[in-house]
């Protein structure tokens, strides 16, 4: 008789960091949960999976940590797909909650075009879709209004992206430490919680797409630590309103198809760079389990069984901080069932061949929420619904790599974009060092101790002030 090994203890390295902080674990396609992990870049290491960036200069501005490589796989949508981020601060979800309410703040969420998803994501190209920051009607920043959604944030993709490989950045900006000093240098800087989601588009046209300059940026440096929007004392607005949301202002291409061709509905890519393979029986993040093969005698169960084994361990050692449920099925429901067909001397098999799992976390029952209205949502000049004027001083970007063409059927047109006047965006001249690194990490631990004055002096000067 073999042995075999369970592999549950490699789990523990996976302990997801306990804090009031953030990061994005899944995504929602028109209201599809796409499973956790699955096509999200986010930080293998669970003890620093949720913490956020203070350097500004840093390669971890770009897409979060461990952000510069790929994973295996990429989310399908449609130009025009509502698409639904979810923020926790347990990654594995097992417990609720999205960031601790005293780490208030603007969201955007940034898109770019690449060839393919090996392609470096840093520098221009980038260009931000939605953003929200504080809400005067309201009175509630935009992290508060994911709060209330339980972590869930929803926008819609614009309706002129072209088909092609794109990184959905997500942003999250707390503002709770930031102070200054008469100098001008921060005491405690803005932290920022940043992830890249891989997804392949099916637009109306195959690019490329061209983004007026003013609203194409780069990152790193699409902010700077004296932009105005990150020198706000949230705890003071008075005079201060309204809040300037840091980066570009968005830019929402629409499709320049009219009539019954703006109706046309596109249909979802299924054969796409970075797909999940159709033989994929279950799916954890970015690893798939595929069939076994077939035997006929005791030597080939126990290779086949040694196969299964061997896909077990690299779900286990690939699987980011959102989990490994899919995992622990495959280890007992495929892999110990197949060792145990073999102790049992039935060397005909696999047995249940074929039988698909699927992905576990696919199926969890979330309440998505509706579109989240953004600010300064302005559209490109095809637009005449937009309240921007035409300009045509664009920059052109490459269009991402296509490898099939795809099929489009007659349905309900595309839904009409709500836009608001824009906001002009103003910086101060005061020159700001940005933090190294290690002075981020030390920052870190000394605004954390500011949090807390900060949060009781909120709570005890909360029915003092006056509305502002």
């Amino acid at each position: 008789m073999r042995s075999t090994t369970v592999l549950a203890g490699l789990a523990t390295v996976l302990a997801p960091l306990a804090s009031a902080h953030t990061v994005l674990t899944t995504v929602f396609v028109n209201d599809q949960n796409q499973g956790d992990g699955t096509g999200v870049r986010m930080p293998m290491d669970g003890n620093i999976a949720n913490a956020p960036v203070i350097n500004m200069n840093s390669d971890d501005m770009i897409c979060g940590r461990d952000g510069l490589k790929k994973v295996n796989y990429a989310i399908p949508a449609t130009a025009g797909s509502k698409m639904t981020f979810e923020f926790r601060t347990y990654v594995d979800g097992s417990r609720p909650g999205f960031i601790d309410e005293s780490h208030q703040g603007p969201i955007s969420v940034y898109a770019k075009a690449v060839s393919d998803f090996d392609q470096s994501p840093g520098g221009s190209g980038w260009f931000k879709i939605w953003h929200d920051g504080y809400d005067e009607s309201t009175k509630k920043w935009a992290v508060q209004k994911v709060i209330d959604t339980n972590g869930l944030l929803s926008i819609s993709l614009p309706t002129g992206m072209p088909t092609g490989a794109y990184l959905l950045r997500t942003e999250v900006i707390a503002m709770q430490n930031v102070t200054t000093k008469a100098d001008g240098n921060w005491y405690c800087e803005p932290q920022f919680y940043v992830n890249c989601a891989q997804v392949y588009v099916q637009g109306s046209s195959s690019g490329p797409l061209s983004i007026p300059k003013d609203k194409e940026t780069s990152i790193p440096g699409h902010v700077h630590p004296s932009d105005k929007g990150l020198n706000f004392n949230m705890y003071d607005m008075k005079g201060l309103l309204p809040y300037q949301i840091p980066g570009p202002v968005p830019f929402r291409p629409t499709s320049s198809s009219s009539g019954s061709n703006a109706k046309a509905a596109l249909t979802t890519p299924t054969n796409f760079p970075g797909a999940v393979p159709d033989n994929c029986l279950l799916k954890n993040a970015n690893w798939c389990g595929f069939e076994v093969p077939d035997y006929t005698n005791e030597d080939g169960c126990w290779a086949s069984a040694d196969n299964c084994w061997a896909q077990s361990k690299k779900c286990f050692e690939s699987a980011p901080p959102s989990g490994i449920k899919g995992c622990k099925i495959w280890e007992q429901e495929k892999c110990q069932a197949l060792a145990n067909s073999c102790d049992a001397k039935q060397f005909t098999g696999p047995p249940n061949k074929g039988k698909r799992w699927g992905d576990v976390t696919e199926q969890s029952s979330v309440q998505v929420p509706g579109v989240m209205k953004g600010a300064d949502l302005v559209d490109d000049p095809v637009d005449t619904t937009s309240n921007e004027k035409a300009n045509n001083n664009v920059v052109s970007i490459p269009a991402a790599a296509t490898a099939t063409t795809f099929i489009t059927t007659s349905s309900a047109a595309s839904k009409p974009v709500t836009t608001v006047p824009s906001v002009a965006i103003t910086t101060t001249t005061a020159a700001v060092a940005i933090p190294t690194e290690t002075a981020a990490q030390n920052t870190l631990i000394r605004c954390g101790r500011a949090d807390k004055n900060q949060r009781r002096a909120m709570h005890i000067n909360r029915h003092k002030r006056a509305d502002f």
